[in-house]
């Protein structure tokens, strides 16, 4: 299940955390993506911590979808391939998501 998505946008860029968890796992996905047409993932770690042990390893795109937020926060999904040490491969279906606005207070 989806517990969280976030990310900031700084210009053409999109970095962002998903958190993916269960009653007995958590799965965190750290993406960085370069915003243009298409939209494409430049670079993805992920860590997937079970009672098993701990697995990590790289995230690859196998399509990316993203709504620009002009009028509003934008929205990031897509399938993408997680690699692990182990040569194992996992797939993420990540429904178009919006990315809340993050408030900021100013001290």
């Amino acid at each position: 299940m989806l517990q969280s998505l976030h990310g900031v946008r700084d210009g053409d860029r999109l970095a962002a955390q998903v958190m993916i968890s269960d009653s007995s796992s958590i799965l965190t996905l750290d993406v960085h993506f370069a915003i243009g047409s298409p939209t494409t993932l430049e670079s993805g770690k992920w860590q997937w911590s079970r009672p098993g042990g701990l697995l990590s390893g790289t995230v690859a795109e196998r399509s990316v979808t993203f709504l620009g937020g002009q009028d509003g926060p934008p929205s990031i999904g897509g399938v993408f391939d997680l690699t692990g040490a182990d040569g194992l491969t996992y797939r993420v279906t990540l429904p178009l998501t919006v990315l809340p606005r993050q408030i900021r207070q100013l001290r």
